[in-house]
C-alpha cells in the first residue's frame, strides 16, 4: 500500500536558502519529478483562470499567499510546467489546453489522467508497473532511485506521486495498484457508435464459388482434356450448368424455377449416367 501522506512544509524547505541551493546541486536527478502534487499545481490553475487564463507572476504568488522567491512557489510553477497545465511566458504565467481542459468539469477527469503521465517519473514508474501489483513503499523507492531519483528525495517524490494518482483517480482499483481511468467513465467523453450488427445471412454465400457443391459437380463431369466430347454433350452441359447457375445465383425479386427441368435439359447427375454409360 502506498502512503499518501506528504509534508509539504519539509518539501519546500529543500528549496529554500543557500543550502538547499547547494545540497541541489550536489544531488541534482536525473528524471524530472515535481516536488508538489498534482491537487496543489490544480490549485494554482483555478487561480490562473480567476484572472482570465493569464496574469504576471508576482499576481499569482499573491494569490496563493506566498512569497514570489519561495521555494515553495517557484516547486508550484515547476510542477504545473510539468504536469503540463501551465506554462511561462516573460513574467506571466498562463494555462496550456491541457490546464483549460482541468477546469471543464467533462473533460477534467481526463486531463487530469493525462497530466499524471505528462511527469517523465510517473509514467516510467506506472509503465513498469501497469496491470500489476505496486510492490511495498521500499520496493516503489527503490525502483525511483533506479530510475536516477536522489536517494534523499525519494521518499518525498514516492509521496507526491501517490497524492497525484490519487487526484487523477489511478488508484480506482486499490491503492496497491496504478490503473488509468477508462475513457467510459469520463462524463461528456461519448462511446464510438457500436458498429451495425453483421447480416445472419450464411457465410457460405461468401466463400469462392469453385468450392460450391454445383460447381463442383458441373466441373468433375467435364470428360478430360483430349477426350471425346461431341457437341450434343457439351449442349447438355452448358445447359445444366445454366440450370445451376440459376438455381445459386437467383435475383433478390426472382424464385429459382420451381417446374420439372424440361425435356432436352439434364443435370450433374444425369450427365454422370451418361459419361458413365449408366442407363438413364
Amino acid at each position: 500500500m502506498v502512503d499518501t501522506s506528504v509534508d509539504e512544509t519539509a518539501v519546500a524547505a529543500e528549496h529554500d536558502g543557500p543550502a538547499a541551493d547547494s545540497s541541489a546541486k550536489r544531488q541534482r536527478s536525473s528524471i524530472a519529478f515535481p516536488y508538489v502534487p498534482l491537487d496543489d499545481a490544480v490549485e494554482m490553475v483555478s487561480k490562473v483562470e480567476a484572472r482570465g487564463h493569464r496574469c504576471r507572476v508576482e499576481e499569482l504568488a499573491a494569490d496563493l499567499d506566498q512569497r514570489m522567491t519561495s521555494g515553495a512557489f517557484r516547486s508550484r510553477l515547476s510542477a504545473g510546467r510539468m504536469f503540463g497545465i501551465t506554462e511561462g511566458v516573460r513574467g506571466d504565467v498562463s494555462l496550456t489546453d491541457l490546464g483549460q481542459s482541468i477546469l471543464n468539469p467533462e473533460t477534467r477527469p481526463a486531463a487530469l489522467a493525462q497530466a499524471f503521465l505528462n511527469v517523465p517519473l510517473y509514467k516510467a514508474i506506472y509503465e513498469k508497473f501497469a496491470g500489476g501489483k505496486l510492490p511495498p513503499d521500499q520496493g516503489i523507492e527503490a525502483e525511483m532511485v533506479r530510475l536516477g531519483v536522489p536517494t534523499k528525495q525519494v521518499q518525498k517524490a514516492r509521496q507526491v506521486l501517490a497524492r497525484s494518482a490519487q487526484t487523477a483517480d489511478y488508484f480506482r482499483s486499490g491503492r496497491d495498484r496504478l490503473v488509468r481511468p477508462p475513457a467510459s467513465s469520463i462524463p461528456g467523453v461519448h462511446s464510438p457508435s457500436p458498429a451495425p450488427e453483421k447480416s445472419a445471412a450464411p457465410q457460405a454465400d461468401a466463400a469462392p464459388m469453385g468450392d460450391h457443391p454445383l460447381i463442383r459437380g458441373l466441373v468433375a463431369k467435364l470428360p478430360a482434356e483430349g477426350e471425346r466430347f461431341t457437341a450434343k454433350q457439351r449442349k447438355r452441359w452448358l445447359d445444366a450448368a445454366r440450370v445451376n447457375l440459376e438455381l445459386i445465383y437467383a435475383a433478390d425479386d426472382e424464385e429459382p424455377d420451381p417446374e420439372p427441368v424440361p425435356d432436352g435439359v439434364v443435370s450433374a447427375q444425369q450427365l454422370h449416367a451418361e459419361h458413365s454409360g449408366s442407363p438413364r
